[in-house]
């Protein structure tokens, strides 16, 4: 094993690299979404049942502590980003180690982890679940009730991750595995059943098992990349660089992962099928599962640290004759990754940003443009809505919805007099559902319009083709008139 002194080390590069960038920018849906389901848990509501959500409670429930504890930021749930890529980054490469991997390999694996945790960031909750499997891969033969532990605690975030993590772990020790299944069990039923109980179980299954596996791939599924119609500049080798290097090799990462894994998979075939081979080749298919449901940047992290592990693996291998095919495409992945990761740190460090004057927002930077339409957006809100009363934020059409603002509400601190925070095509775009909504808005003074495109953005789904119903819309028509505009935000008054 590394000495304690290395991974203290590595543990602390991951933070710097991951955290150099931890200030820039923001995600209105993403980021909104989560941290309006904090505030939402601290101030004390329950998901499932008081406001729509579809996630696992781990992550909102430790968000919406830290902000009982340290009061609403968009700084906190970058520092516990940064903790966990960091860690995902040190248990990649122990993990990598205790394969077979060499000391060299095995940094390789480190530095292509971070660079694909670092970006995109976000207070997504597969990190810490990722973290935690990664965790019980590396004690499950030595101490299998931690293990268990562990994968219960995933489930928390992610509830597929804990899934393949416990099938990969008891495929690769099937005979030693009651005590380690008896613990995960017992540990996640002590994190959900709180939250079923007090939701009731009903809606609980319907939004945590129901949505995800029904109505949710059929809105968010997207094909894989293989087509690229990017910007192409080919005028010259530096306009090439400059304009359509980095979206391209962002837009292959995907195909470049499952290439090194099916030449990682290829060289390690030849090897005895130990536990630890079998369990993490397990899991790493099951982190193909999780980009191919929507096969987008925001999906690759995950593949690409189990790829970086396998690769290191097979550089062990012995390299003569055919095998020399499949030990390549693995490096490739592996360098590809890190390269492609570099390139990344190197583009947001000088892109130009200022930071958001806003208390919330705790010194994250932000395009200079985008700054001035928050700011004066948020300003406007507080003039005209006084404290604890709400505002709601619309988009740009209610037939048709791809993305939404949500942090508006996180940066102005107006409640949402709905319950529905994250404008999930299927559902803010059905009937029933606006005329919920409509209803709650009987007395809310200011609606605020994000008018971005992107909140219609075409896509290849169900979330891309229009559902015909526009009652939100024809009400937002009828009962408020235009107040103002502050970029791609239109203001709206409710008539007198």
């Amino acid at each position: 094993m590394p000495s304690r002194l290395l991974l203290a080390g590595l543990l602390v590069a991951g933070a710097l690299v991951s955290g150099i960038t931890a200030l820039h920018g923001i995600q209105p849906n993403d980021e909104g979404l989560m941290l309006q389901a904090a505030a939402r848990i601290a101030d004390g509501q329950i998901p499932y049942r008081d406001f729509w959500w579809f996630y696992p409670p781990g992550q909102p429930y430790l968000l919406g502590g830290l902000q009982e504890l340290l009061g609403p930021s968009l700084l906190t749930w970058r520092v516990l980003r940064v903790l966990a890529d960091a860690t995902v980054a040190v248990l990649a490469y122990t993990l990598a180690r205790r394969g077979g991997g060499g000391e060299r390999a095995a940094l390789g694996a480190w530095a292509a982890a971070i660079l694909a945790m670092a970006y995109p960031s976000g207070p997504h909750p597969f990190p810490i679940a990722l973290a935690l499997a990664l965790g019980a891969l590396l004690l499950f033969e030595s101490r299998p009730a931690l293990a268990g532990a562990l994968v219960g605690a995933c489930a928390g975030w992610r509830i597929e991750f804990a899934l393949i993590a416990a099938a990969g772990i008891v495929l690769a020790r099937p005979s030693g595995t009651a005590r380690f299944a008896g613990v995960a069990g017992l540990s996640a039923l002590v994190l959900y059943a709180p939250v079923v109980i007090a939701a009731g179980v009903g809606p609980s299954w319907e939004l945590l098992v129901d949505y995800p596996l029904t109505d949710f791939r059929d809105y968010q599924t997207l094909p894989f990349p293989l087509a690229y119609d990017g910007p192409l500049n080919t005028s010259s080798p530096g306009g090439f660089l400059r304009d359509s290097a980095e979206p391209l090799a962002l837009f292959y990462l995907p195909l470049v992962l499952l290439v090194g894994l099916a030449g990682a998979v290829a060289t390690l075939a030849s090897r005895p099928l130990e536990p630890l081979r079998i369990a993490t080749g397990v899991f790493t298919a099951g982190t193909v599962g999780y980009l191919l449901v929507r096969a987008d940047l925001f999906h690759t992290a995950p593949l690409a640290v189990m790829v970086a592990v396998l690769a290191a693996w097979s550089l062990a291998a012995p390299r003569a004759g055919w095998r020399l095919a499949p030990v390549a495409l693995a490096t490739l992945a592996l360098a590809y990754t890190v390269v492609e990761g570099l390139d990344r740190r190197w583009l947001i460090l000088r892109e130009d940003t200022v930071a958001l004057a806003n208390p919330v927002a705790d010194g994250v930077r932000v395009p200079p443009a985008r700054a001035r339409e928050l700011e004066r957006t948020v300003a406007r809100i507080h003039r005209e809505v006084p404290r604890g009363e709400p505002i709601y934020v619309a988009t740009r059409r209610a037939d048709l919805v791809t993305s939404g603002h949500p942090l508006l509400y996180v940066l102005a601190q107006r409640p949402n007099p709905t319950r529905y925070d994250i404008p999930a095509p299927g559902v803010v775009t059905s009937a029933p559902v606006q005329r919920e909504i409509v209803r709650d808005l009987a007395r809310t003074r200011l609606v605020a319009r994000w008018t971005d495109p992107i909140t219609a953005a075409p896509e290849p789904n169900a979330a891309g083709r229009s559902s015909g119903v526009v009652v939100l819309d024809d009400a937002l028509a009828r009962d408020y008139r235009r107040a103002g505009r502050e970029g791609s935000f239109l203001l709206l008054g409710r008539r007198p």
